[in-house]
């Protein structure tokens, strides 16, 4: 299998399948975000007010990521370069709300039924994902395939949110660590996984795309791992009781 460091092919032959991937994060995160409406406005203890700011700009970045998308299909390529820069600046935006609400999510709801600070390796190794990539995708908008391929798998490490809010219908939960990597991951992983199936037919596989899978799969890993540490659940109890006492 060869490895692609720039594309050989057309950046149109990518465009039609670039749509697909799109749709297919788009429909886990609005659906299992859908289904979790209802509980996240009724909440108790209440959802602090930073997490329905963090949840309005993460609305409107799903909203600028289809749009360069769909830029990029009707071939308006220089305003998809030009909303790039605006984009970039919304990406960064996001990283700084989520942590902020992620942090006095978990405050507000430590000690109360259901707690669990260890998750905090979850929801902050999906965000540290999400801004490496990010950047490694600006950095790679001179190679379009690359990085199509770099910001989607970016969008796709942050998927977890609203793919564990669909599987929490079911109710039966996994308890072990194999199956906690599937019930927060799987969903990030079938869709990069028929990506890099697409790209192996199609002989388009880049070798960035396989990098940044493997930084993915490697922090959820490690996440998993952490996650059921006792003295990272001690730690993450604490720095979240200090961002209760600094910042709610």
């Amino acid at each position: 299998m060869q490895l692609h460091r720039r594309a050989n092919w057309s950046p149109r032959e990518d465009r039609r399948i670039t749509l697909l991937w799109l749709g297919l994060f788009l429909a886990i995160v609005l659906v299992g975000f859908g289904f979790d409406l209802t509980n996240y406005l009724h909440e108790t203890p209440a959802v602090p007010k930073v997490v329905h700011v963090h949840a309005t700009i993460t609305t409107i970045w799903l909203l600028i990521l289809t749009a360069q998308v769909l830029l990029v299909e009707v071939n308006n390529v220089k305003l998809h370069r030009k909303l790039g820069w605006f984009a970039a600046g919304w990406a960064a935006l996001l990283i700084f709300f989520a942590a902020w609400g992620e942090m006095s999510y978990e405050a507000t709801n430590l000690h109360t039924p259901g707690d669990n600070p260890a998750f905090l390796a979850i929801s902050m190794g999906s965000l540290l994902c999400f801004a490496v990539l990010i950047t490694w995708g600006i950095l790679l908008r001179k190679k379009m395939a690359a990085h199509r391929r770099i910001v989607l798998l970016a969008n796709l490490s942050i998927a977890v949110a609203g793919f564990t809010r669909l599987l929490q219908l079911f109710p039966v939960h996994p308890t072990s660590p194999v199956g906690n990597y599937s019930f927060f991951f799987s969903g990030t992983l079938f869709i990069v996984l028929l990506m890099l199936f697409w790209d192996w037919k199609k002989n388009r596989v880049m070798k960035q795309f396989v990098i940044g899978t493997v930084f993915v799969v490697a922090v959820q890993v490690v996440s998993i791992i952490l996650f059921y540490n006792p003295a990272w659940k001690t730690f993450a109890g604490g720095v979240i009781a200090a961002w209760g006492e600094f910042a709610l």
